[in-house]
């Protein structure tokens, strides 16, 4: 269980116990306990830039650069982030050194030996870099047959998004199935002047596919069968997923399958839209009152079950950094850089925006969302950790979005994404 059971030791950065002389810099995450290089060294950090992303990258880019240290923080969005990724790991040389990963991807970048394994390093700097204080059931999340190939910097669920003042106005209360969701959005509807009152991810690009997973974790199924790179897409259970999705197109924008999670966000922020599904850690704008017109509105809740007595609609999503393998760095600084993008002072400044992977920092962040993405996390499971992960959810995009959508039957999307996932897998030597 996260929180509260971790054996978290002192979280503050320990003084420097390497050899050679150190970078402290002053950077946004309060200092960078390193051991300098020797001679002019330039390190690559690839993140995608993000109110819950940006004070671990930038506690490296901007930190730690200082002497004979450079560390350049390119600007990326996650759209682009895994493209970058792959082309730079399967080239001769990295063109980045540390790069940001996630759910999908992290097994793939383990499994093809693209980044460092990290135990010994860990278990060498445990306690220059306080890594106890790291939450170990995230340490398990992130690591890949046993072997910790990650850092984590922050975990976030899927949670629903709500108008406090809206719902009081119709009188209704938070749904907690989706039957009771579509009567809520339909009651906004009739007795407000918002149009379209519901707001999820629906993008075929990557969100709907997402959706598709949490829709069917709700009702009890899976993607694969069980230690088998084996889709178990064609069933009653899958076509019921689709459905469901499918339902609450008619309180949702007609853009909506343009919409990932930055589209959602403005509808939330600009009244657009009253309730809406999400992502933990990409909700801090909602209720800044500097980014959003009803911050002091906005409030968070356990996801609706797709039926009722079923799983609420949410996921486990863990971020963390790895180390590229075939850097020319050397991999000790890397690591290094590394602790300093996932440590105190990066975890305490991200605790404004979402859930540090740090225990004892993640009890003491005060976030709205907290008690909802808390309360969410005993039925919220991560993402299989297989290899082909990214390629079946990208196969996953179109079959699914056109069965969403009404341009196939359910059962005719249900059987083209099994088609769809099995080409992927095969197509990806799995």
């Amino acid at each position: 269980m996260l929180f509260g059971l971790a054996a978290a030791g002192s979280l503050g950065l320990l003084s420097a116990c390497g050899a050679g002389s150190e970078v402290t810099g002053d950077g946004a995450a309060g200092g960078c306990d390193i051991d300098a290089p020797e001679s002019a060294t330039t390190v690559n950090v690839l993140a995608y830039s993000s109110t819950a992303t940006d004070p671990f990258s930038k506690a490296m880019s901007d930190g730690c650069t200082t002497g004979e240290l450079v560390v350049n923080l390119p600007p990326t969005d996650l759209a682009g982030q895994h493209q970058r990724a792959v082309q730079s790991f399967s080239g001769s040389q990295a063109s980045y050194d540390i790069v940001e990963t996630y759910g999908s991807i992290r097994p793939l970048y383990a499994d093809r030996g693209w980044v460092v394994q990290l135990d010994d390093m860990i278990a060498a700097n445990s306690e220059r870099y306080a890594l106890d204080g790291i939450d170990p059931t995230l340490l398990e999340a992130v690591a890949y047959d046993g072997k910790q190939y990650t850092l984590p910097t922050f975990w976030g669920v899927a949670v629903l998004v709500y108008r406090k003042d809206v719902l009081e106005q119709v009188g209704k209360e938070v749904p907690t199935t989706f039957a009771e969701l579509l009567d809520v959005a339909r009651a906004i509807q009739e007795q407000t002047d918002i149009s379209a009152p519901l707001a999820i991810p629906y993008n075929p690009s990557g969100d709907i596919a997402s959706q598709f997973n949490q829709a069917l974790h709700s009702l009890g199924g899976n993607l694969f069968a069980d230690g088998q790179a084996t889709p178990t897409l064609d069933t009653d259970l899958s076509v019921r997923a689709i459905e469901a999705l499918a339902s609450l197109l008619p309180v949702m924008s007609d853009q909506v399958m343009g919409f990932s999670s930055p589209e959602v966000i403005t509808q939330l922020q600009t009244g657009q839209a009253a309730l809406g599904m999400l992502m933990s850690g990409r909700v801090a704008d909602l209720t800044d009152l500097d980014k959003s017109k009803f911050a002091d509105q906005i409030a968070f809740a356990v996801p609706p079950s797709v039926d009722p007595g079923g799983l609420p609609m949410t996921y486990l999503s863990v971020d963390g950094f790895s180390i590229a393998k075939n850097s020319a760095v050397d991999p000790e600084l890397l690591f290094q850089l590394t602790c300093i993008g996932t440590g105190e002072g990066a975890a305490k400044a991200a605790s404004e925006a979402t859930i540090p992977a740090r225990t004892d920092i993640a009890d003491a962040a005060d976030l709205p969302v907290k008690d909802a993405a808390l309360a969410a996390l005993p039925d919220a499971e991560p993402l299989p950790q297989v290899p082909y992960m990214a390629d079946v959810y990208t196969a996953l995009g179109a079959p699914i979005g056109a069965a969403v959508t009404g341009g196939t039957t359910p059962q005719e999307g249900a059987a083209a994404a099994q088609a769809a996932a099995v080409a992927a897998i095969a197509a990806a030597g799995y």
